[in-house]
């Protein structure tokens, strides 16, 4: 965790769409802005863009994830998980094997 609020939110919003992808061996999530803004309840408009926007910039600084930007403006962007975050990930919240 990085100690900022809505930073630890997006990394958990980010781990669970991660897992419901099938938690894909790269880490790789696809990320919309919008759609992070929207559901972890950040403002409106330009205001909770960039909102997001630091958080992500945040979660990059710490080394957590990496950050892929689509070359069209509106696409969704590619998001690397730290490959020990996706450990963590596995450990807590994937089943044992049998």
């Amino acid at each position: 965790m990085t100690g900022t609020p809505l930073a630890d939110r997006l990394e958990m919003l980010l781990v669970a769409q991660w897992l419901e992808a099938g938690a894909p061996d790269d880490g790789n999530v696809t990320f919309k802005v919008l759609a992070a803004a929207e559901e972890l309840g950040c403002g409106g408009g330009r205001s909770g863009l960039l909102e997001i926007m630091r958080a992500l910039g945040t979660l990059e600084d710490a080394h957590r994830v990496q950050i892929e930007w689509a070359p069209s403006a509106g696409a969704p962007a590619r998001v690397r998980l730290a490959d020990d975050l996706c450990r963590d990930a596995r450990r807590a919240f994937e089943p044992p094997p049998f």
